[in-house]
């Protein structure tokens, strides 16, 4: 899978600013590879940022710390994404693309090679204002 390094930079820049759910990825994606991409094609991304090492899949916990680590390998946990886990519903079970916003599911982690790569997507002088994908507008999906 190729995953541009705008769009790597933006989901790192978001992964580091807090945990990520799946709505979020379908967003980025949309913004540099346009609406009509499909949810397989997100869900390539997440599986090729987690083979990278440059995030870990959790979920929201009932707990002090407020997320938590699966401890699954990545197919299982592509698998929860997909099919759903504990009482949320995966992406396979949206009527609709606009149900994935409030897909709760999961929500990613950035790791620390994940903080070291955005580090240095940061030296080349990549921000969030200079790589707007082509087809994202400042004020959403085009």
């Amino acid at each position: 899978m190729n995953v541009e390094e705008g769009l790597e930079f933006r989901l790192l820049d978001e992964l580091d600013d807090d945990w990520m759910p799946l709505w979020g990825f379908v967003a980025m994606v949309s913004g540099f590879r346009g609406w009509s991409t499909t949810i397989d094609t997100v869900a390539g991304v997440i599986r090729w940022f987690a083979e990278s090492g440059l995030m870990t899949f959790g979920a929201l916990a009932n707990n002090e710390v407020g997320w938590e680590e699966w401890d699954v390998d990545i197919d299982e946990s592509m698998r929860r994404i997909a099919e759903g886990h504990g009482t949320s519903q995966g992406y396979l079970h949206a009527t609709k693309r606009e149900d994935l916003i409030w897909c709760e599911v999961f929500r990613a982690n950035i790791t620390e090679k994940g903080q070291r790569r955005l580090a240095e997507l940061e030296a080349q002088g990549m921000t969030w204002d200079n790589t707007i994908g082509p087809f994202e507008t400042r004020s959403g999906l085009l």
